[in-house]
């Protein structure tokens, strides 16, 4: 971070001790709306005019009716297996389904028009989350502001903040505290392919703890944050391959105001056998197999927002991943799934869906391989979707495609594969690729607690 803008965070934080400064909270009658013409996370309960997106039901919790599921740890079943595209869109076609595809999507068609297609499928509304979810939804709706220059949040308790966001800062929210789950964990891999058909894979170990998320805790202003503490959220990965990084580990902790705390990276070097600060891990520091992405962009956007200004520019409806089952499957192969510049259209299914759409700029004076980044957010879910980074000339550099499912176990939706696309380097790279493994675990695993994310504890796992 710049001295000056150490020194500019510094007064900023000092103002808002003396004169609160946060933005509005959500005014009670968008909040009454909440669970009535809004579903409970905030987005339109009714369909689109066409019918391709459907109505809003939340009507199943859980397991579907009539599917058999082996339990957590095993791969999900399709709950519509049967389920054919309604269409598919091709570079031929594009120009009639225009105004549904994010300049992305048709960067993806122009880039590759020879490979890269969309099967849409039927549109579904019909999983909800569990309920304590909807309930810390519903308190951060009432109580939710943020202050600190839009780096720190208050009343909230866990769940999802802002779900009907007014501001660009607050949309980023919205996506950044959407978290169902206390624990994740489980084993991926991360696959770079490159236009010559090469690979690179990075597999790791990958443990997640989010104390806010858990839906033991009360729903009171004993359980905002930061009373369980100033970290949000603790992560921990573990490198099995390749060879060479071998034994590397890796401990984030992340906060949820960064005006105050900083994010704090540890990790254990098996070389030298020991425990290093990482002392700047964030922004567009290069991160994957091949560095084709960015620190920051993981999840959409992520960190501290000191160097852009986020604009909300609305909602639209956009053809969009979503319940991607088949893209899971371990009887597919990498070979089969991960095609040259973009993954195996065949696998891929895409619905019709209401996003919000936020767009941050690169702040004068600040430094940034992306000018201006866009970020496409499911109005069900928080989820990001896709996202778009420009670089400084304001030409369209990366396109991200994310996938999701219902997770039957955690009654919740959860983050799946990630598709980050270089359009200039005709090279992606596929994330947190279950195939050759087994679905991640969601509220399965016990809870290790913050020291387990410690630097003392980074050393003793290291040496085993």
């Amino acid at each position: 971070m710049p001295a000056s803008r150490k020194t500019l965070t510094a007064v900023a934080v000092a103002l808002s001790l003396m004169t609160g400064g946060a933005m509005a909270k959500m005014s009670a009658e968008d909040v009454a709306r909440l669970g009535k013409d809004l579903n409970p996370i905030g987005g339109i309960r009714a369909g689109s005019a066409d019918g391709l997106l459907p109505e809003w039901t939340g009507k199943i919790v859980g397991l579907p009716p009539g599917i058999k599921w082996d339990g957590p740890g095993t791969p999900y079943p399709d709950p519509w297996p049967d389920e054919q595209p309604l269409f598919v869109i091709t570079k031929d076609n594009m120009d009639q389904y225009r105004e549904r595809l994010s300049p992305g999507q048709l960067a993806m068609f122009e880039t590759y028009p020879e490979t890269f297609r969309m099967p849409v499928y039927p549109g579904h509304r019909e999983f909800a989350f569990y309920p304590e979810f909807y309930e810390k939804v519903l308190y951060n709706a009432k109580h939710g502001e943020l202050i600190n220059d839009n780096e720190g949040i208050k009343g909230f308790v866990g769940g999802a903040a802002f779900p009907l966001p007014s501001t660009g800062p607050e949309a980023v929210w919205f996506t950044r505290t959407t978290g169902a789950y206390e624990t994740t964990d489980g084993e991926y891999s991360d696959i770079a392919v490159f236009p010559n058909g090469t690979r690179s894979t990075r597999r790791s170990r990958f443990i997640q703890e989010s104390p806010y998320a858990s839906r033991k805790n009360p729903i009171t202003p004993e359980y905002e944050y930061p009373n369980l503490g100033v970290f949000g959220g603790y992560i921990m990965t573990y490198v099995t391959e390749p060879a060479r990084d071998k034994g590397l580990i890796t401990a984030v902790l992340e906060p949820f105001d960064y005006s105050i705390n900083d994010r704090e990276v540890w990790r254990y070097l098996p070389g030298s056998r020991r425990v290093r600060r990482a002392p700047t891990v964030g922004f567009d520091t290069p991160d994957g197999p091949g560095g084709l992405k960015t620190v920051d962009e993981v999840r959409g956007f992520n960190g501290s927002m000191e160097r852009f200004d986020w604009q909300l520019l609305g909602r639209q409806e956009i053809f969009v991943p979503y319940h991607n089952y088949r893209f899971d499957n371990p009887d597919i192969s990498y070979d089969k799934l991960l095609t040259r510049f973009h993954a195996n259209p065949d696998y891929m299914r895409y619905e019709l869906k209401r996003v919000w759409v936020a767009e941050g700029t690169l702040r004068e004076g600040e430094r940034h391989i992306y000018g201006k980044r866009r970020i496409y957010i499911d109005e069900d879910t928080g989820f990001t979707v896709i996202t778009e980074n420009y670089d400084g000339h304001g030409e369209l550099w990366k396109v991200v495609l994310t996938n999701n499912i219902y997770d039957y176990g955690g009654q919740g939706y959860a983050r799946r594969a990630q598709m980050y696309h270089d359009l200039r380097a005709g090279a992606y790279i596929a994330e947190r690729l279950v195939n050759d493994s087994a679905p991640m675990m969601y509220d399965v695993t016990p809870v290790k607690g913050p020291a387990y994310f410690s630097p003392s504890n980074i050393r003793k796992l290291g040496k085993r």
